[in-house]
């Protein structure tokens, strides 16, 4: 069970699918307002809250994105790199 929050949950799920990740589509997304009708400040504070507590296991990030990390590392490392890209 995800007990991932919206927006970063839905955030997680429509932009970083692992078939249809591209930073460029977050940014631009967030700064023309169309199809991303969240709170870029609040996504980012839950991100990074999540970063810094390890909140988010592998299993719950492969659920929501189909993307497969081989441990919590791997996938902190990419949520740093997540959480870097946004503006």
């Amino acid at each position: 069970m995800i007990k991932i929050e919206a927006p970063l949950k839905t955030v997680l799920r429509k932009y970083c699918h692992v078939e249809c990740y591209n930073p460029q589509l977050i940014q631009e997304a967030i700064a023309k307002g169309h199809g991303f009708p969240y709170d870029i400040a609040l996504v980012k504070a839950q991100l990074r809250e999540a970063i810094d507590n390890q909140l988010i296991t592998p299993e719950e990030y492969e659920e929501l994105t189909e993307e497969d990390f081989d441990s919590q590392q791997d996938l902190q490392l990419w949520l740093e790199r997540l959480f870097k890209e946004l503006p």
